[in-house]
């Protein structure tokens, strides 16, 4: 144990030293002076990512001021109805990058700055780089309020340090470990068995699940034996936590040893934004899909290139051969070398292996590009989109709804790491304007929209997902709504609620007395608002509002009506 955990301290350090790499030796400033308290660790697993940054709390409200980290200058603005809401990027001189998002408000340069862009191009969504010099920013100056804004589930701040060459980002936490206290251990809530070509327990088609126990003297076992036979995986579903706080977070090493030797491991300290969907096959994704359960899978598919691996024998698959007990242990720890260890035995039970089924007629290889082609239906996969090899199965289903047959490819449960194209021959070609196709994937008995070319009769687009698709027609404008427009005068806001069920909304336009308007949408609560700018909108007399929506399919909706103010 003494061992243990030296070499955990000299793990600590080493990532410290990695991700401090010339930067200069001084501290730098936490950006909420609150009590610091995270709702979110770096490399939690999310919906086909990994999180990117610490997420601080700020009370459950708004409004709380936010702090840059160092000198530096903002280097690019962010304002958008969904993802990371209102967001700021600094780059700082050490060459790193910090990214403070789901803001409220910006500082008063920055709100300025952004205000001008947007009427400049009439547009409320902002992603502009800004040079060096324009806005520079010291250290711990208020640059920001925190907010909710994007997609965020709940007021908080969530912050980002980013190599701003590379653009990878790295683990927050170690600039701040001294601030935040953490003296709890990891917890393992599952371990799971996979006959990958093998057997567990006598079974080649199912897993094995079960869950740790806690022995009287703190240590831990599993509930019942376990054995197998030939080629197998663990996967595990395991949380920290840490003090003074509820949530649960993400593990940040994970290690398995097979007697004392390291067989693989995991390092949760930086990654790059190219590879983060590679999330998909670090855990259980059928799981996932059909449970929303996150398990991590203790091996690597062949296909899963990913950086936060380290040391692994046989990719972390396990060779079961010989009848006799085989001795492992796991360990989970944090930042803070907190760890938890489940030592576990494996019993080698010698069990027929079943022969391997005869691949069917799509069988695609993960190191190839792949074709499925039928009567005119087209779905190309490229080289690198599979994790592993997979034997597609593709039908189709004849539909009267829809401008095509339904095309099953294969199972959505099972991820695409890369887009792949797509391409149906559509059966009713009615439209004269063919911009109004589009192919859309089937999510839970609705169509999803994907950008689509129309060429000769057929639908090409790209996709990220197997599944169903089918050619759509959408002639349909959005519905706008106004919302309370007999007390805008009143108010002072002009509201509306902007909505489209096929395509979906892809700009809103308001302008009062002919004049942009810059209205608000925040994607989650569904309407668009306007605080009346009393330097833009002259008091006391009549005005003509405007509204102007067009859906992914150009469709146009406009609402055009009169209020005092």
């Amino acid at each position: 144990m003494r061992y243990r955990c030296l070499f955990l301290v000299v793990l600590f350090i080493q990532s410290v030293v990695s991700f401090a790499k010339n930067i200069p030796p001084r501290s730098y400033q936490i950006p909420v002076i609150l009590e610091p308290l995270l709702a979110g660790n770096f490399g939690e697993l999310r919906s086909n990512h990994f999180h990117s940054g610490i997420d601080f709390k700020t009370k459950g409200t708004i409004g709380h001021p936010i702090y840059n980290f160092d000198d530096g200058w903002v280097s690019r603005i962010v304002v958008s109805p969904r993802g990371y809401g209102r967001c700021l990027y600094i780059s700082h001189y050490n060459g790193l990058t910090t990214v403070y998002a789901h803001l409220d408000k910006f500082s008063e340069k920055i709100a300025k700055y952004t205000e001008d862009y947007q009427y400049s191009n009439e547009t409320f969504v902002v992603d502009t780089q800004i040079p060096q010099g324009v806005l520079p920013v010291k250290r711990g100056e208020v640059i920001a309020l925190s907010g909710n804004s994007g997609s965020s589930q709940g007021p908080h701040l969530h912050f980002e340090i980013r190599d701003t060459k590379t653009e990878d980002v790295l683990d927050p936490l170690p600039f701040f470990v001294d601030k935040i206290k953490d003296t709890t251990k990891p917890v393992l809530r599952m371990i799971r068995f996979y006959p990958l070509e093998g057997t567990i327990n006598n079974s080649s088609t199912n897993s094995y699940s079960t869950n740790p126990i806690k022995k009287q003297d703190g240590t831990f076992a599993l509930k019942s034996p376990i054995s197998a036979w030939g080629e197998i995986g663990l996967g595990i579903k395991a949380t920290d936590r840490m003090d003074s706080v509820y949530n649960t977070f993400g593990v940040k090493y994970i290690r398995l040893f097979q007697n004392d030797t390291l067989i693989f491991s995991i390092r949760q300290d930086r990654f790059s934004f190219a590879k983060t969907r590679y999330l998909n096959s670090f855990i259980d994704y059928k799981d996932w899909y059909n449970k929303r359960s996150m398990v991590t899978k203790l091996f690597r598919d062949p296909g899963n290139h990913l950086d936060s691996y380290g040391k692994m024998i046989n990719d972390g698959k396990i060779i079961i051969n010989e009848e006799k007990t085989y001795n492992f242990r796991l360990e989970l720890a944090d930042n803070h070398g907190n760890t938890t260890v489940l030592p576990f035995q494996i019993t080698g039970k010698k069990t027929e292996l079943k022969k391997k089924k005869e691949n069917g007629p799509f069988f695609c290889k993960h190191d190839t590009t792949n074709i499925i082609t039928k009567d005119n239906f087209w779905f190309n996969i490229p080289k690198g989109a599979l994790y592993t090899d997979l034997d597609i199965k593709y039908r189709t289903v004849p539909s009267e709804k829809w401008n095509s047959d339904i095309h099953h490819v294969h199972t959505p449960d099972v991820p695409i790491h890369t887009f792949c194209e797509i391409t149906i021959p559509l059966k009713k070609d009615n439209l004269k304007d063919k911009s109004k196709y589009f192919i859309a994937t089937n999510r839970y008995g609705n169509p999803v929209y994907h950008s689509t070319a129309y060429i000769d009769g057929q639908l090409i687009a790209k996709v990220r997902s197997l599944g169903e698709f089918y050619a759509v027609a959408d002639t349909i404008p959005p519905v706008v709504s106004p919302l309370g427009s007999t007390s805008w005068g009143r108010s002072g806001h002009v509201r509306y609620r902007i909505s489209d069920n096929l395509s979906g909304v892809k700009s809103w336009k308001g302008e009062i007395d002919g004049e942009f308007a810059l209205f608000e949408f925040d994607e989650k609560v569904g309407y668009i608002s306007y605080k009346i700018d009393k330097k833009r909108v002259k008091r006391n007399k009549n005005h003509t509002m405007k509204m102007t929506v067009i859906d992914n399919c150009g469709n146009e909706r406009v609402d055009e009506r009169s209020f005092y103010w």
